[in-house]
């Protein structure tokens, strides 16, 4: 096994080699070939992961490890062409990737522990992880599948003797795919959080002595397990989502057909100019004057980049004194509005949504704000 995985690599190089020697120019739209090649693979090792740990059978366990290294030491090579076939112009489908590529290597490294330890439950540990983890590497090259350029749409685009500069339409399509990107976010946060406070009980368990504090920090424990379980599931069911709203874009891609904006309550959320889309998120910066409705999407460790709110302009953030963001998104002058848009945020997975509003730059409750929007 080992001596044929590493013939693959070499030939897997060896193919690569002279792809990699042709210009960017030419060859940079195959970076979206290599990065959805890159996330089925991914897929297929999350597939073995998954079979290791629920697997009682140590041989057979173990073979579903041999397979899941495999695929996903593929993965990493497919992963690693995308990035190294990107433009300069495709910063963001490179960052994604980077993120895809770092999930699908720590799940490779656990794997290698699964095969290096022999205790049975570090094994059963070490496989879970490996699924959690190159179940998200899937999700981040999927994601990162949407920023990298379509070579089948270039040729299509070379074809067209007219040049269309109109800017691009926001589709609901383009909102949902938004909106799972931040709910991807979201849950990789959490879970990462609840991983933190696992350790930390457990290492507090170790050193108390009194049974009733025991007793409580066990329930906490196994509360918070209890959360993991049902955030591995959301992370399940959005995986499927993205699995759809990427076929659904290649579908859109491949046919080249006009795109038709489809209404959704963000289309009333106060309008800025169609070449500002993708401007920089507004960190700290001050609201319009008049009484101002916002969906606060919930607080964030790390800065996101703006295009990932491609659809919710504008954006707003504040920075948190331990240095996070809170981000809001849209801009309403009804509170009606405000609250149709929060179901739909919260429909789509961000539970965390509620409705902020203001007047004149001061925050006001929502009562207030009623009656100022009665006047």
């Amino acid at each position: 096994m080992r001596r044929h995985r590493i013939l693959y690599i070499i030939c897997y190089l060896a193919f690569l080699a002279p792809v990699a020697c042709f210009s960017q120019k030419k060859n940079n739209c195959l970076s979206r070939e290599y990065i959805i090649e890159g996330a089925q693979l991914a897929n297929q090792s999350y597939t073995f992961s998954k079979l290791a740990y629920f697997v009682n059978n140590q041989s057979l366990a173990l073979k579903n490890v041999d397979s899941a290294i495999l695929f996903i030491e593929q993965a990493i090579l497919s992963i690693d062409s995308a990035i190294m076939l990107a433009s300069d112009s495709e910063l963001i489908a490179i960052d994604y990737a980077t993120i895809a590529k770092k999930y699908a290597t720590r799940s490779y490294k656990l794997l290698k522990g699964y095969k290096q330890t022999k205790d049975l439950t570090t094994k059963q540990d070490f496989a879970k992880q490996a699924t959690f983890l190159s179940a998200n590497a899937v999700t981040e090259a999927y994601h990162a599948s949407f920023y990298f350029k379509n070579c089948k749409q270039q040729k299509e685009e070379k074809k067209d003797t007219v040049i269309n500069t109109a800017p691009k339409q926001v589709t609901k399509l383009d909102i949902d795919q938004t909106l799972f990107a931040l709910l991807d976010e979201h849950l990789h946060e959490k879970t990462e959080d609840d991983k933190k406070e696992v350790a930390k009980l457990t290492a507090e368990l170790k050193k108390v002595k009194d049974p009733a504090k025991t007793e409580k920090i066990k329930e906490e424990i196994k509360k918070i397990e209890q959360e993991e379980t049902q955030l591995e599931l959301k992370d399940k069911n959005a995986k499927v989502k993205l699995d759809s709203i990427n076929a659904q874009i290649d579908k859109r891609d491949k046919n080249n057909a006009a795109v038709q904006p489809q209404e959704t309550i963000f289309s009333k959320s106060m309008k800025r100019p169609a070449d500002e889309w993708d401007k920089d998120i507004q960190i700290d910066a001050e609201l319009p004057m008049g009484l101002i409705y916002q969906i606060q999407i919930g607080y964030y460790k790390n800065l996101i980049v703006s295009e990932v709110f491609r659809g919710l302009t504008p954006i707003m953030g504040k920075t948190m004194p331990n240095g996070g963001v809170t981000y809001s998104i849209g801009m309403f002058e009804k509170g009606a509005d405000a609250q149709q848009a929060k179901v739909y945020v919260k429909s789509l997975g961000l539970t965390d949504a509620f409705v902020i509003a203001s007047y004149n730059r001061k925050k006001v409750t929502l009562a207030e704000a009623a009656k100022l929007e009665k006047k």
